[in-house]
């Protein structure tokens, strides 16, 4: 990559109240945790009716396209490997679930 990084971005498509709402609490969570099943939030961007959200980049795509989109007729995920996401994916959820409540204690 000689040394460049790699980001998606997210952009806010419609500027509804729930959208915004949704926006905030997703930058608020993302901004505290750091799991190793949960993308990594790198900035985000509010200004205007512009709303965008900035991530590490995920060079071997999502779960849903390797499942459902245009990687799924080559998705080669076998049973052990699809328990072993579904696995990683609620300890991801159980992390940014019950960190808030850990935060409140300590």
């Amino acid at each position: 990559m000689n040394g460049t990084l790699q980001i998606a971005v997210k952009r806010l498509k419609t500027m509804t109240a729930k959208a915004e709402m949704e926006f905030a609490v997703e930058v608020e969570v993302l901004g505290r945790v750091r799991h190793k099943n949960l993308l990594g939030l790198r900035g985000f961007y509010a200004g205007g009716d512009e709303r965008l959200i900035v991530y590490d980049y995920m060079p071997n795509h999502s779960l849903l396209n390797h499942l459902h989109g245009q990687l799924a007729t080559d998705c080669l995920l076998d049973w052990p490997r699809r328990m072993s996401i579904a696995i990683g994916a609620a300890e991801g959820l159980v992390y940014v679930l019950l960190s808030p409540l850990l935060n409140l204690l300590s």
